[in-house]
């Protein structure tokens, strides 16, 4: 089983390399099911339109400050 941390670290490190393959829309999905799928994240839901709309403009690089936002 892994910490809560392990988890978001595997979770950060697969959605970076989707944003490093240059699937964007991926990446952020990626990230953003696993933080709603996990049963400690007491984030708002509405911080996922930061990364949703960053990626639908197409701008890498906030899509990796969303994605390194999480700790």
């Amino acid at each position: 089983m892994l910490t809560q941390e392990e988890h978001l670290k595997r979770s950060k490190e697969a959605a970076l390399a989707l944003l490093h393959a240059g699937r964007m829309r991926e990446a952020v999905s990626s990230i953003m099911t696993d933080i709603l799928n996990s049963p400690s994240s007491a984030l708002p839901h509405e911080i996922h339109a930061l990364g949703i709309c960053a990626a639908a403009a197409g701008d890498a690089k906030a899509v990796r400050e969303y994605i390194e936002g999480f700790s």
